[in-house]
């Protein structure tokens, strides 16, 4: 259970995340909802989000090979290498038109999530449920002029997914760029899992795009670059507090009052339906 590269290979580690996440959930339903005041961000309005890829608003995943070098785990005579398959995604980014309507530039905290509009029978998720589906794809840092906007982001920029880990050859050799007990430097998801597979006839998904204050949001300390940096919102920042004062999983964590995600909307909010088609 200690090491992902292991735990994730025994079903159990899925039961004892599930059970772990459940209580959590009957312990997030004792708190309040947030209110008006814990969402807003006055005289910012986000105009639209958009996944830019190949056609826009629309992502092809596929299964991509790759190989695994066997001798390094067992002793063999030469090389002996297998070949097996992963899913990926092709490149995208976020497009996110805004207005700063304020006095004064704004800095401001950018929240990008994702989450299923359907269940396995085809009908539609209920807010409260499909809160607990919203995954967070990314959250950074910008400063918006007065006026228009147009915020752009890379999806390997990602505050969710780690740089890969150094290769068996050049940790031998002593090249790789951190302790080789320190695996912390390389916490997160891998960057080709960032977004679900999808099915062959294009699963329909919600793009949900936030902006906040990072003035109130930021966590005040020292501003120098920390050892790793690496998916921070799902790792923290080493010997550093966590980024952000919000709870994780902000605004989804607790329950909405609203009875649609349409209607839980505020300007400073928007929303894009977001196709996911797996090809093989």
């Amino acid at each position: 259970m200690n090491d992902t590269a292991t735990a994730m290979r025994d079903p159990i580690f899925y039961r004892l995340h599930r059970y772990v996440d459940h209580m959590f959930t009957e312990y997030k339903k004792t708190l309040r909802s947030y209110e008006q005041k814990d969402l807003e961000f006055p005289g910012i309005i986000v105009e639209s989000v958009d996944v830019k890829a190949k056609a826009t608003n629309v992502l092809n995943t596929f299964m991509r090979e790759e190989y695994i070098e066997l001798s390094h785990r067992i002793p063999l005579k030469g090389s002996v290498q297998v070949k097996y398959q992963h899913v990926d995604h092709e490149p995208f980014s976020y497009e996110i038109k805004c207005e700063n309507k304020t006095q004064d530039q704004r800095q401001v905290m950018v929240r990008i999530f994702m989450a299923p509009v359907y269940n396995e029978l085809g009908q539609k998720i209920p807010v409260n449920e499909q809160r607990r589906f919203f995954m967070e794809l990314d959250k950074f840092q910008v400063t918006l002029k007065l006026g228009q906007n147009t915020i752009t982001r890379e999806s390997t920029e990602s505050s969710v997914t780690s740089k890969a880990s150094p290769s068996f050859e050049k940790l031998v050799a002593g090249e790789a760029d951190y302790d080789s007990d320190d695996s912390y430097c390389y916490c997160g998801w891998p960057q080709y899992f960032l977004v679900p597979r999808g099915n062959h006839r294009g699963m329909d998904f919600i793009l949900f795009a936030m902006l906040t204050s990072y003035e109130n949001d930021r966590v005040y300390g020292p501003e120098d670059d920390s050892k790793c940096g690496s998916s921070p919102s799902y790792c923290g920042v080493k010997d550093r507090k966590y980024p952000d004062k919000r709870a994780m999983g902000y605004p989804f964590d607790r329950e909405i009052k609203a009875r649609s995600i349409e209607e839980f909307l505020l300007p400073n909010m928007n929303l894009q339906k977001v196709k996911i088609q797996f090809k093989k």
